[in-house]
């Protein structure tokens, strides 16, 4: 698949540029992310466009946020996606970026009641157009460079049917008469405040609302020396100590000791660590 690979501010300033001499222009929109999956934390991992002539790819490791931030907050390009509610979420949380002027269709496979809603079933139902090696690339390391050629070409299939996809619900909505709550769903995504309240990282994880409140106290020291190594060892906080497993070491401090931890994490780190949790919950 042929496409536009933009790796610069200047490289994306220029294609950008033909927005602002068109006026309000319409593209397609997807990105792809790390969330605490193969690495530690989120991240914006790759940006896929399709402007109804070009496949674009935008890699945002060799571009800053600033030179990022004018193009998804650009109110005159309208960005048609697919269940963007995600992509607000980790954008806003990771970049304080806020992507405006957003055409979300999956409110519209709920209001057209498809059998199957994910973005690959409806392309199938509505365009005959099978997409392969979906399961593959959904948990995909979209950190790594190079990508291959089959991720890119996985990654910007999200993007190349979405404007014809576009055309086919907005008629089959008008004829239904379901055209005003799906503008209504529209706002309601784009108004929503996607800000995480800091509190949810200690709330979801299961049985720590049950605790007692000196017992919440203590989870979230735990949870936070958790935290510290996931970062040392750039990997996903459920590899250096499960979810369940924090539960457990503040309901039975001794549960300390039947820890087992990853091969990355290093003999040394893990004395250091194991050292922090009996502090923690002070056990002797």
């Amino acid at each position: 698949m042929n496409y536009i690979n933009i790796k610069s501010r200047a490289e994306l300033w220029t294609y950008l540029k033909k927005f602002e001499d068109k006026g309000p222009h319409i593209i397609a929109l997807d990105i792809e992310a790390e969330s605490n999956l193969h690495a530690y934390g989120e991240k914006l991992c790759l940006t896929q466009i399709f402007d109804g002539v070009n496949n674009v790819i935008i890699d945002p490791f060799k571009i800053d946020n600033d030179a990022l931030n004018p193009f998804f907050e650009n109110i005159n390009i309208l960005k048609v996606m697919y269940d963007a509610g995600s992509d607000l979420s980790l954008l806003k949380n990771t970049a304080d970026i806020e992507i405006k002027s957003i055409l979300d269709l999956r409110p519209a496979a709920e209001l057209l009641n498809y059998e199957k809603k994910d973005l690959h079933s409806v392309i199938a139902f509505e365009l005959g157009i099978f997409l392969e090696k979906k399961k593959k690339y959904q948990k995909h390391n979209w950190t790594t460079r190079p990508l291959s050629e089959q991720a890119l070409e996985y990654a910007l299939n999200d993007v190349v049917h979405l404007l014809a996809l576009k055309d086919i619900i907005l008629a089959k909505l008008y004829t239904k008469k379901l055209l005003e709550p799906f503008f209504l769903k529209n706002l309601q995504i784009q108004n929503k405040d996607y800000t995480r309240n800091p509190e949810d990282k200690y709330r979801k994880i299961n049985g720590y609302s049950r605790l007692r409140d000196d017992k919440k106290t203590m989870f979230r020291r735990v949870f936070d020396i958790r935290e510290k190594y996931a970062i040392l060892c750039n990997m996903p906080p459920h590899y250096v100590i499960h979810k369940a497993d924090l539960i457990n070491i503040v309901q039975d401090p001794k549960f300390v000791d039947k820890l087992r931890f990853a091969k990355r994490v290093g003999a040394d780190l893990i004395q250091d660590l194991l050292q922090e949790l009996r502090k923690a919950v002070e056990v002797v």
